[in-house]
């Protein structure tokens, strides 16, 4: 007698096999899924700075309220300065909220600088689901010179 098909046994192994290489496979790839996540907040977050170096370039001697280029200290660009002055667009993620943002430009006499907080957070469940915060929880202060 000639039977065509898979015993119990052989289905069973084949299941198991299965299973066993989707044990392996899905934590890499759920890791690979988070890190590109990461990957575009911090895409943004450089977006954010670089808009911020076109919004410097741009205020020039207003961007301070001392009326001068010639100063040291800092300010801080926050995001709805660069959303106004459309140099960014919003996160395109609409569950996700990144509008507390903000870029300090210092400024020194030889040298200038630029440092971030990014917070983005699920609308949904209110967590934190990416968070850089470079700058120090000092007021910003400029003087002339």
């Amino acid at each position: 007698m000639n039977r065509k098909g898979f015993t119990l046994i052989e289905l069973l192994a084949t299941i198991s096999i299965m299973a066993i290489i989707l044990l392996l496979v899905v934590p890499s790839i759920t890791a690979l899924v988070n890190n590109n996540e990461d990957k575009a907040y911090e895409y943004y977050g450089n977006s954010l700075i670089e808009a911020s170096e076109i919004y410097v370039l741009r205020e020039g001697e207003d961007i301070t309220s001392l009326g001068t280029l010639n100063f040291t200290g800092c300010v801080d660009i926050t995001y709805q300065d660069l959303i106004d002055s459309d140099l960014i667009k919003p996160f395109d993620d609409s569950n996700i909220n990144c509008t507390n943002a903000k870029v300090r430009y210092t400024k020194n006499r030889n040298k200038e600088s630029y440092s971030i907080n990014l917070t983005c957070v699920d609308k949904r469940t209110n967590k934190t689901v990416y968070n850089v915060k470079d700058i120090a929880s000092t007021t910003c202060k400029v003087t002339a010179y």
